[in-house]
């Protein structure tokens, strides 16, 4: 299978085979690609903790419902929203001024890390590995910050639990997200009604025994569900938005 038919064929996986281990050299090839990965403007304002230590991943399966299955992946990634390199170089330069409180410095940050960890996703799919992003590490921000050490101007964004896939699961439809020279608000609506239908009727199939969510239902629901760590966020970062 080409790597293009591998990343469209990609769904969450959230039951792993613990026994199944990753080759090093593999593990090797998902580093460099993470550390390959493009940053903007060469800030390097993003990091990654890639935690392999069983006890750790126990201790971190246990935080959540949603993090359950942490326990049996090779390894979870966590990729942080990181100023302490530009900070460093700002205090070694103090001529230079700019605001690394800024929604900029913030967007970008959080922006560096979202590339890392795509990347990082796209080179285990084409290892044949599975994975399972968790945006529920901005649920747990201080107890990642506690146990992994992480200080400064920094914070987890988002994590990738990596490991081989136990049993299989289905893709799920796709909702247009591309438009092609100009933003189209009207197809938006018209495709997030027709998404809604296709999406019931797709978990009637797969689960004709449980409810089948809306597209709709089920995003405003989860998005009700958790409670993110936006404050505590907002005071690492010292975020000055202007008014």
């Amino acid at each position: 299978m080409d790597f293009i038919t591998k990343i469209k064929n990609r769904y969450s996986v959230r039951s792993f085979d613990p026994d199944k281990k990753i080759p090093a050299e593999d593990y090797k090839k998902i580093i460099d690609v993470v550390n390959s990965a493009p940053t903007s403007s060469n800030w390097h304002s993003s990091s990654v903790v890639i935690i392999k230590d069983k006890e750790l991943l126990e201790k971190i399966s246990e935080f959540r419902p949603f993090t359950k299955h942490l326990k049996d992946a090779q390894f979870f990634m966590v990729f942080i929203a990181d100023f302490n390199r530009m900070n460093l170089a700002q205090k070694s330069f103090p001529e230079y001024n700019y605001n690394n409180h800024s929604s900029e410095a913030y967007t970008v940050a959080v922006g560096d890390a979202f590339i890392q960890a795509t990347m990082a996703q796209d080179a285990a799919i084409e290892l044949g590995l599975s994975t399972c992003f968790i945006g529920g590490a901005r649920v747990m921000v201080q107890f990642l910050i506690d146990i992994l050490g992480i200080k400064g101007q920094a914070f987890p964004v988002v994590g990738l639990a990596v490991g081989y896939e136990k049993g299989k699961g289905t893709v799920r439809p796709k909702l247009n997200r591309v438009f092609e020279d100009k933003y189209d608000y009207e197809r938006i609506k018209q495709d997030v009604v027709e998404y809604d239908k296709t999406l019931v009727e797709f978990f009637e199939k797969i689960s004709p025994d449980k409810k089948a969510w809306s597209y709709q239902e089920a995003t405003v629901k989860s998005a009700s569900g958790y409670a993110f760590d936006t404050e505590l966020i907002e005071n690492i970062w010292d975020l000055k938005l202007q008014k």
